[in-house]
C-alpha cells in the first residue's frame, strides 16, 4: 500500500476510498473534480503507486453515501485510463448497505446515483453502461425517487423525436465552446440501439420487463445527461458561467 501523508483513523470509517490505476498525465484537479460529483470531500491525496506506472488517490468523503456512490464508479475512464475505486476499509463497507440515512438530503449526497451517472455522462466522462446499471439497482433497491422517470417516458413515447432534435441542435451550436464530446452522444445512441435491438428477438421479447428495467433506464440515463448539457448550455448564453466552489462540481 502507498505511504499517504494522510491520517487514516485506526478504527474502520466508510467514508474512505482508494482510487488506482490513475494516469500520470491526470492532474490532481482532475481527480478530484470528478468525485465531488459524488458528494463533499474532506481530505485528498494523489502520489504515485509503488511501481510508479500509475497513480493512486486515497479520498475521504464527508458523507458515507458519498463513498458509496464512490464505489461503484470503477472502470470510470479518466484521462485514457479506467479507474479502479474499492472501500480503503473493506470491514467498513458491507456489501448490503442500510439505505442511507441522508438519502432525502436535496445535497450532492442525497441524489439518486443514477443522477450522479447522468451528471458525469454530461460533463464528457465516459462510464461504462455496467457502471450505470448499478447505480441504477442501486437506486431501485431502496426505492430512490428519480427525475429518471421522466426521461424514460419521454425515451418511450412520440415527443422524445422532438426534443431530441432540440438537444442536438443545441449540441451542435454549443459543441465547441463546451467541449461536449462526441462519446457521450454515441454512448447514448449505442445504448438506445442496444434496447431496440434486445426487443426484437426472441429471448427479449420474453423479458420484456426486464429490458425495459435495464436497457431504457440506461438509455434513460443517457438521455438525460444530454438534457443536462444542453440545459448548462443554454444557462451560459444567457449569463457568464459561475465559479464553482472546491467542494461544489459544476453539474448540478
Amino acid at each position: 500500500m502507498p505511504a499517504f501523508t494522510v491520517t487514516v483513523p485506526e478504527t474502520p470509517s466508510p467514508n474512505y476510498v482508494i482510487v488506482k490505476n490513475i494516469s500520470l498525465a491526470s492532474s490532481e484537479k482532475t481527480v478530484k473534480e470528478f468525485f465531488l460529483f459524488c458528494g463533499k470531500i474532506k481530505e485528498f491525496e494523489l502520489i504515485k503507486d509503488d511501481d510508479e506506472a500509475h497513480q493512486v488517490a486515497l479520498v475521504h468523503f464527508e458523507r458515507e453515501s458519498a463513498a458509496k456512490t464512490a464505489s461503484l464508479l470503477s472502470s470510470a475512464l479518466i484521462d485514457d485510463e479506467h479507474i479502479t475505486v474499492s472501500p480503503y476499509f473493506e470491514s467498513a463497507f458491507p456489501a448490503e448497505a442500510e439505505k442511507d440515512a441522508d438519502a432525502t438530503e436535496t445535497s450532492q449526497e442525497g441524489k439518486p446515483k443514477a443522477r450522479v451517472a447522468a451528471e458525469l455522462l454530461a460533463s464528457g466522462y465516459l462510464l461504462q453502461d455496467q457502471i450505470v446499471a448499478k447505480g441504477l439497482e442501486y437506486d431501485g433497491k431502496y426505492n430512490v425517487t428519480s427525475r429518471l422517470t421522466g426521461y424514460l417516458n419521454y425515451f418511450q413515447n412520440n415527443g422524445k423525436k422532438r426534443t431530441d432534435h432540440k438537444m442536438e441542435t443545441g449540441w451542435r451550436r454549443e459543441g465547441s465552446a463546451f467541449k461536449i464530446q462526441e462519446k457521450v452522444t454515441n454512448a447514448a445512441q449505442t445504448a438506445q440501439s442496444h434496447a431496440q435491438a434486445a426487443l426484437q428477438t426472441p429471448t427479449g421479447q420474453k423479458v420484456n420487463d426486464f429490458a425495459n428495467q435495464t436497457f431504457n433506464q440506461i438509455a434513460a440515463v443517457h438521455y438525460e445527461a444530454k438534457k443536462i448539457q444542453l440545459d448548462k448550455s443554454e444557462k451560459t448564453t444567457e449569463a457568464a458561467p459561475a465559479v464553482a466552489t472546491e467542494n461544489a462540481p459544476v453539474a448540478a
